[in-house]
């Protein structure tokens, strides 16, 4: 991780957020946000140098391994219009909406909002590895337009770049533990940042500070009952339900397998578990909780069926699930959701089966 972080924020010609984004750079790493999100993985306060307004036109189209090639270029050959790295520096691309980024067959806008990454620089500078943050204009993102847009992609990269800034050569708080590995198809990251991405009222914006930024998982907090992704919202109480997972199963995620607590069901039989409802304060009332396969969230037909001894409780409640395996999912491995829902808001948790 970077104790010490350095933002060099980048900008094309006429870019016109380029004065906002420069002021939400500079603001950012003294906030509470920052702080909550990035201070118990060893980050600290962030700052900010001088923006670098370049005088080249941006290009239609680019891919990552052709923008690493630029910044390495730009640092390798110490233009003087870039700061050297030193070790806690993020460089900070921003592109203007006529140009296009691609990334190993994914495209920006279109499946990402931005991402972070990292690459190394020359042996006259030691082979040291730099952070990067690249970050499309998009017109928006979930639900999220303008600026939002920006801004809420762009506090999503930063602080995974500060918690995670070499992901490629040297990664730091990369992914979920083994226990819990199979989230990260889930959510689509195992990132601290990530771990949150999917979640509702994630991206907000907290007083002091008039910029949209997404909130981030916190060990800490999970781990105390409360809300994991932090910082909490103002006069939130949170609830959710988390499934008791009484057996050793493996799970097989990208080539390797993981022995997980999860529940051992052959394929055509069913078994019944508890679910743990659980609340850090008193809420205005029971909430309902479903089941649901995740293989649905990705337009795939289920595997799984489920039924609920009752739909509804408060914390400390224990209500039955009994889960029954129609089909097997892919290496005999399947996951489901757990929906917590009370006036409008929905929590989320997740279980494993295997057969």
């Amino acid at each position: 991780m970077l104790p010490t972080p350095k933002i060099v924020p980048v900008f094309f010609p006429n870019d016109s957020l380029a004065s906002q984004l420069t002021d939400f750079a500079s603001n950012l790493g003294g906030t509470s946000w920052w702080a909550a999100a990035t201070s118990e993985y060893g980050v600290g306060a962030a700052t900010a140098i001088a923006p670098i307004y370049l005088t080249e036109s941006a290009p239609t189209t680019i891919d990552d391994s052709d923008i690493q090639t630029w910044l390495t270029g730009k640092l390798n050959s110490d233009d003087p219009a870039w700061p050297a790295n030193d070790g806690n520096t993020i460089y900070v691309v921003h592109y203007p909406e006529s140009t296009t980024i691609t990334l190993q067959g994914t495209t920006s806008c279109q499946d990402f909002g931005g991402y972070h990454s990292d690459t190394s620089l020359d042996a006259n500078h030691g082979s040291a590895e730099i952070a990067y943050v690249v970050v499309p204009r998009c017109s928006s993102l979930d639900s999220l337009t303008g600026i939002d847009a920006v801004t809420g992609a762009e506090s999503h990269e930063l602080i995974e770049a500060s918690t995670d800034p070499f992901p490629m050569t040297n990664p730091a708080w990369a992914l979920m533990d083994d226990a819990h590995i199979y989230w990260l198809p889930i959510l689509g990251g195992g990132e601290v940042a990530d771990m949150c991405a999917q979640f509702e009222n994630v991206f907000t914006k907290f007083a002091g500070f008039n910029y949209t930024v997404q909130r981030s998982w916190s060990n800490a907090a999970a781990l105390a009952g409360h809300d994991p992704c932090v910082p909490v919202l103002p006069g939130e109480v949170y609830f959710n339900t988390a499934p008791e997972l009484p057996d050793t199963i493996p799970f097989s995620i990208a080539g390797q397998t993981v022995n997980v607590p999860g529940v051992s069901i052959p394929v055509g039989q069913s078994k019944t578990i508890e679910l743990d409802l659980f609340s850090d304060a008193a809420t205005t009332g029971p909430w309902t909780v479903a089941a649901r396969d995740t293989a649905t969230l990705f337009g795939a037909p289920a595997n799984l069926s489920f039924s609920l001894n009752n739909t509804t409780g408060i914390n400390g409640d224990k209500l039955q699930l009994t889960i029954t395996v129609n089909s097997a999912g892919r290496h005999n491995n399947e996951t489901f959701l757990l929906s917590s829902t009370l006036n409008g808001q929905t929590n989320l948790w997740f279980g494993a089966v295997g057969n």
